[in-house]
Order: structure tokens, then sequence, then C-alpha cells
């Protein structure tokens, strides 16, 4: 993670929206990113960017770092948005565009498109990924189909009504799931809203490096 969470941090502490506080976990690394993080806290305090940087003595994934963030550091009335440690914010007001869908107070989710590292140039790739509006029903319960991909935000007060049991791995309740933590509530959220609570940006406003060998594809 190293190599990329410095761009990541500093795509957001970029943006042009004004009211942001900032969630971000080192889960057990082994390499630099520690030293990143701190370099860019001190950069994010200078911009008067509210930081909470949390060091895990606990392996806790994904699922498991969304999830307590949420429910331990973010008031019920706020949005919350993920941007993985590796990827980053391409337009310095993607947080400003995503916010005027959150203007509607029948807007509990929303979700932005985003490009593709493996179609281009790390800034000039111009090759959309999969993110859609809600299907129809049939098609979401077959799993034929996913859309709810980057930049991906929602009202934290959704993570309430999660069960934190359906997060934790099938094989081993002791931790929280290895892979495919953002679907894990990705599906409950998406039950809760429906598309009449849902609302898709076409343009993109996320940068998704899908062609690294951690990706869970």
């Amino acid at each position: 993670m190293g190599p990329y969470i410095g761009n990541c941090l500093k795509s957001i502490i970029d943006q042009d929206y004004p009211d942001i506080g900032i969630i971000v976990c080192d889960d057990m690394s082994t390499d630099n990113t520690a030293d990143v993080i701190n370099e860019y806290v001190e950069v994010a305090a200078e911009t008067e960017r509210d930081v909470i940087f949390t060091k895990n003595d606990k392996k806790l994934y994904p699922a498991g770092n969304i999830y307590e963030s949420a429910m331990n550091h973010i008031g019920d009335d706020s949005v919350m948005g993920i941007v993985d440690g590796d990827d980053y914010l391409c337009k310095s007001y993607a947080v400003s565009r995503m916010m005027k869908e959150y203007d509607n107070e029948d807007v509990w989710m929303a979700w932005s498109q985003h490009r593709l590292a493996s179609g281009g140039t790390d800034t000039g790739s111009n090759v959309a990924g999969l993110s859609k509006p809600l299907p129809d029903d049939n098609t979401i319960q077959t799993r034929q189909y996913w859309s709810v991909s980057h930049f991906r935000t929602n009202r934290k007060f959704l993570f309430n009504h999660l069960n934190r049991a359906d997060l934790l791995d099938y094989k081993n309740a002791e931790q929280y799931s290895p892979v495919c933590g953002d679907a894990a509530y990705l599906y409950p959220l998406v039950e809760m809203c429906g598309r009449e609570r849902t609302s898709f940006i076409s343009e993109v406003l996320y940068h998704y490096r899908d062609d690294l060998s951690t990706n869970e594809h």
C-alpha cells in the first residue's frame, strides 16, 4: 500500500469541498505505509482537515475497517464515502459533486462511475468501469449483475441497521471476512435503499487500480 496511499490521501485533502473528515486505517501493513500516512496527516492538519489515523493491532480487512470506522467515528447525520488506499479521487470536485445528490433527503446512497487503470495511463485512461444504476430486482437477486462500485457513498445511519455478524468470516467468526468485504455490506445497503433511495452519477470521479495483484477479482 505504501506506493499508493500518499496519492490517495492527497486526492482527498485537495478536494474543494470544505467540510471533510478523513479516517485512514493502517491494517497491519508491513511496508512504509504508516510513515507515508503520518506525512500526509501533517499536510491535512495544515489545511485544517480533520484526520483520524488508526493503526490496527489485529487484521480487520476492508469490511472491518469500514464498519468499525463508521460505528466509532462517524455521526449518524453524516455522509460517508469509501476510497480504497490504492485508488484515488481523480476530480478535485468529486466530493462536492457527490454531496449535491444528498441535497435530496430521499437519497440514502450514491455512487459514481470510475475509470480503470488497466485501460490506459494513470492520468489519461478513458476506459469507464462497471458502475451503473441499479437494475431490476431479479437481476440483483440472481447475482447476474453488480453495479455499485467506486466512488461509493452512503448516509451513515444505514450502518446502524447492519448486522455485524454478517460481516464476519463464515469459516472463522473471530475475524471479519478477508475478501469481498464491500459486497458484505453493500448488498444489505442496496436492500434497504432500493432504486427509489439511490442515485448514480455517470461522470467518472474515481481512479480504480484494477491491475494490481492485491485485487480480489
